[in-house]
């Protein structure tokens, strides 16, 4: 006896979700972003409380000193170097939906199996997608976007803490006008992350659309530089700066923005992320509900670390 399209959501969820690594094959959906991040281990998997409590060691400790002489007194207030930076928890939902006339319609093993792999591939592309989208943007219900973690001005409140008074959580600038200075902002907001030569919180990724990638590109020819020659085979392009991945999505503007993993990471709860919730039948319509839930919120530990180039 062929499984009921229900089972088959409950036996063919992880199979579908392992399957799905790599390109979408849609006309809506890419996630490359989302890609890149997962590639370069920024999604982190963590335990949630209330809210998510990110550590933060913000400043030099101010007893440190080199002594005028050998018995010189040192300072014996109490060491405060550590605060942190309190998140909210933000949540996503993508429902998947079937009524019995698709049982009805779809009555083989093969057609079940089919049917259920398309609409669980949209429901999780819907989930990264939306994603994606918003991770462009200020704030969605709660769920922060790089336009709040990486301001323009580098100033702005996040994680409980107000950049305008505490200067320590500011992101770094800089503008350009077109391709003759783009890489000159390029330059000076790498620097400013990097803060030093040498340092393993220099950027490793940046992202925009894709004009502004090609603007960047055109000013670096016949100099520009590909990270992964194997990605250049399959026909992806993922320019270099300096030490970052370039890389574009369809959801973003002109604005560049500069990150690394430690600094900018997109924290999803452990257990709670593409989870698939238990089917339900509707009580009062002839149809089936099954739902992918993530509990998640973007989140930096340093925003001097991060940066953006902008108009």
């Amino acid at each position: 006896m062929a499984l009921s399209v229900t089972q088959q959501v409950a036996v063919s969820y992880n199979a579908v979700l392992a399957a799905m690594k790599g390109a979408a094959e849609n006309q809506w959906a890419e996630s490359a972003f989302m890609r890149e991040l997962e590639r370069q281990g920024a999604i982190k998997v963590s335990n949630f409380g209330n809210q998510l409590d990110v550590p933060l060691d913000y400043r030099r400790n101010p007893g440190t000193k080199f002594l005028a002489t050998d018995l010189e007194t040192v300072s014996t207030s109490k060491t405060e170097v550590i605060t942190s930076a309190l998140y909210d928890i933000a949540e996503l939902v993508s429902p998947i939906v079937w009524s019995t006339k698709d049982e009805v319609m779809n009555p083989s093993e093969n057609q079940k199996v089919d049917l259920v792999e398309q609409i669980l591939t949209n429901g999780i592309e819907s989930h990264d997608d939306l994603i994606e989208d918003k991770l462009f943007e200020t704030s969605t219900n709660g769920f922060l976007g790089l336009k709040t973690l990486i301001p323009d001005n580098g100033q702005s409140s996040c994680g409980g803490i107000d950049s305008t008074d505490e200067t320590m959580w500011r992101s770094q600038n800089a503008t350009y006008v077109d391709d003759t200075d783009i890489e000159n902002a390029f330059t000076t907001v790498w620097n400013a992350c990097a803060k030093g030569s040498g340092s393993k919180r220099m950027p490793t990724g940046m992202v925009s659309d894709s004009a502004t990638q090609a603007v960047f590109e055109g000013s670096q020819t016949p100099q520009q530089r590909y990270v992964d020659t194997q990605e250049l085979k399959a026909g992806f392009k993922i320019l270099a700066f300096k030490t970052a991945r370039y890389a574009f999505s369809q959801y973003a503007d002109t604005d560049v923005y500069f990150w690394n993993p430690k600094s900018l990471q997109l924290r999803v709860a452990k257990g709670f992320f593409r989870k698939r919730k238990e089917t339900q039948e509707f009580e009062n319509a002839n149809g089936s509900i099954g739902k992918i839930y993530s509990a998640l919120q973007l989140v930096t530990d340093n925003r001097s670390r991060l940066g953006v180039a902008h108009v």
